[in-house]
């Protein structure tokens, strides 16, 4: 199945300056096993939103991904 990552005031070596890419998952996978595959999960600074929806890091593990999903990464900034 097909997911949109897409980075957002945040970059990642594995995107290559891009904004956004498109994964190619296994059926049944979930946010925890694809962010991992980024190496997102080692970084506590980074928040995720799945279909502009807020997923608490705790609950990606049981939170499934289905084809045409966006999954949004960003950090936290002050600014006013």
């Amino acid at each position: 199945m097909k997911v949109t990552v897409e980075l957002i005031a945040i970059e990642l070596p594995e995107f290559g300056g891009a904004k956004s890419r498109d994964l190619d998952l296994a059926a049944g996978a979930n946010l925890a096993g694809a962010l991992s595959g980024l190496g997102v999960d080692r970084d506590p600074a980074i928040l995720a939103m799945l279909n502009g929806e807020a997923v608490p890091r705790d609950q990606w593990p049981e939170t499934p991904l289905s084809p045409g999903d966006t999954v949004s990464l960003f950090r936290p900034f002050k600014g006013g």
